[in-house]
């Protein structure tokens, strides 16, 4: 192991064993904190039932600092609809398990007067160009990070059966594929830092700040960092050391299942690259789909079953999903102002391409443990960073084990 890669890993590390005990917050844990006003925004599409509208909410303000920007679920008992997305409520906050939930009456609910953001001007604006209410959903998810209920449950659904639930929210490869674009977009200095000026725009104000998005932007705003000095980065350490500044800031998210999915998917992606057996574009996209799936199926079994054909599928659909994100970002530049057709047609074949494999794509259900997850995969990250060329396929025998449960 190259020595450079020693002080990222141990870093990385020393942030997991100090966030382990602080992750845990007992006074957010199990509290009843009361009554008080809040001022909430209301995530995605709510829910009616005979007793009343739900929904999931980010806590702006109000009388409850310790959970302001955080995610609460909000119950109105007596009401069908509420009046905005953003609501100024007089409820009870009760925290159960480490969740947050609000409960109000409808007399106790009203319009907040809060300006409407840059991200919900551009959900507006995408709302009404884009006619096809799939579509618009699926662009309004995948674009602006909203929640995914805006999607129809057969959709959801289809995208879960899949195995492509992860392109439903905004990750990586968003920032990854908006950085290179704005890149050749000027000459080689002006567009790394134009690259960096519109991917930190977008992860800060644009989209939520997620685990998955947070992991991403460090590693970008430190790989245009080192190009601009001139220096080649090491990918491998730049994901460890943010994952360690992540983790150390933000301890919550040691238990944070999105944090893991993407930090091990990225992480076997970036091993499996290293001396690959061939290097043509189209063998690598099926062999990084491969390790990607490894590299999150333990995680997955965790809560829920295992989609093997995304290995098959992602690289399949990742020439339209390609050509929907690059025109998508276009179109984002341009305060969604280019003609909605081309959006609306690519929009219109991933949601059917998607629909039509759902219905023979296999579903498997493992049964890993917690400390089953954490053996399996870094056994299988060791192996993959020594192994070389078809070698690495090898480290599919750590998985076997676990995987002859189903027989």
């Amino acid at each position: 192991m190259r020595f450079e890669l020693l002080f990222p890993i141990l870093f990385f590390l020393l942030s997991l064993i100090l966030a382990v005990p602080r992750s845990y917050d007992p006074y957010l844990y199990e509290e009843d904190l009361g009554e008080g006003r809040l001022i909430l925004r209301v995530e995605g599409v709510g829910e009616v039932s005979d007793k009343g509208f739900s929904a999931r909410v980010k806590v702006l303000g109000g009388d409850f600092p310790e959970i302001y920007e955080k995610t609460a679920f909000l119950r109105v008992y007596g009401a069908e609809d509420v009046p905005s997305k953003y609501l100024e409520v007089y409820g009870k906050v009760r925290v159960r398990e480490g969740r947050i939930f609000i409960s109000a009456t409808y007399k106790d609910v009203s319009f907040a007067n809060v300006l409407p953001s840059l991200r919900d001007r551009l959900a507006k604006r995408l709302e009404e160009k884009i006619g096809d209410q799939e579509v618009r959903a699926l662009a309004l998810a995948y674009f602006l990070g909203e929640d995914q209920s805006v999607v129809p449950m057969r959709v959801q659904s289809a995208f879960l059966t899949t195995g492509l639930v992860h392109l439903l929210v905004v990750s990586g490869g968003h920032l990854s594929l908006l950085a290179l674009m704005l890149r050749f977009l000027a000459p080689y200095r002006l567009g790394l830092w134009l690259a960096l000026l519109g991917v930190s725009f977008y992860a800060l104000f644009l989209v939520p700040s997620e685990p998955p998005v947070l992991r991403a932007y460090l590693m970008i705003l430190a790989s245009i960092l080192l190009l601009l000095y001139g220096e080649r980065p090491n990918l491998l350490g730049i994901l460890l050391a943010s994952g360690g500044v992540i983790l150390l800031f933000f301890p919550e998210y040691v238990s944070s299942y999105s944090f893991w999915l993407s930090f091990c998917a990225t992480l076997y992606i970036l091993l499996s690259l290293r001396e690959p057996p061939r290097k043509d574009v189209v063998f690598l996209s099926f062999w990084v789909s491969f390790f990607a799936f490894l590299g999150t199926m333990p995680i997955v079994s965790l809560f829920s079953f295992s989609a093997p054909f995304s290995i098959l599928l992602t690289p399949l659909l990742s020439v339209p999903f390609l050509a929907f994100t690059y025109y998508g970002f276009l179109d984002m530049l341009t305060f969604f102002s280019l003609p909605a057709f081309p959006l609306e047609v690519m929009g219109r074949f991933i949601s059917a391409s998607v629909m039509f494999f759902s219905d023979f794509a296999p579903m498997l259900f493992f049964n890993f443990s917690l400390w089953e997850t954490i053996f399996s995969l870094s056994l299988g990250a060791v192996l993959l960073y020594f192994l070389k060329g078809w070698e690495k396929l090898l480290v599919g025998l750590v998985f076997v084990p676990f995987l002859l449960r189903l027989f």
